[in-house]
């Protein structure tokens, strides 16, 4: 009887360490969910847009919610949500562009985002190659070396 109870026991101890070590790989390996908003001016030309982006990215998917005022021909609101996947090379992202919802209060002249705003905020299809980095508690974004947000994190 003591020889099917150790057994068990044994048994019972290498089924943890297998379901505890599994999920610790799944965990290191997998990426880190990354919820956080950044402030951003991008001055292009005579154009300038001054708002946030807020970022949302998971398991391969995300969202960028972009809004702001957008100053060109026209002062006017950027209100929009950008749908994508990502796949990960080295340690850089690349993401790939679904689809652009426009909210009722984006009423941006198209002449001034497409001056103005970068290709991956206002064109489905578009890719954006960034290096996202944890820094200070927060998570820094760059693209080709060069550090362009710094997005606080949102609570999860």
């Amino acid at each position: 009887m003591t020889t099917l109870g150790n057994r068990i026991i044994l048994l019972a101890a290498f089924l943890g360490a297998a379901i505890t070590s599994g999920w610790l790989a799944y965990s290191h390996f997998s990426s880190a969910p990354i919820r956080c908003t950044g402030d951003v001016e991008w001055t292009i030309g005579k154009n300038r847009f001054v708002g946030t982006v807020s970022w949302r990215m998971q398991h391969r998917e995300g969202t960028a919610v972009i809004n702001g005022k957008l100053f060109g021909h026209v002062v006017s609101e950027v209100n929009r949500t950008i749908y994508f996947h990502y796949s990960d090379h080295q340690n850089a992202r690349v993401l790939n562009n679904d689809r652009i919802v426009k909210t009722f209060a984006d009423s941006a002249d198209e002449a001034d985002i497409n001056a103005t705003l970068p290709g991956f905020y206002r064109t489905p299809g578009r890719d954006l190659s960034l290096m996202i980095d944890e820094y200070r508690g927060a998570w820094l974004f760059a693209a080709s070396n060069v550090p362009s947000l710094y997005c606080r994190k949102n609570a999860p």
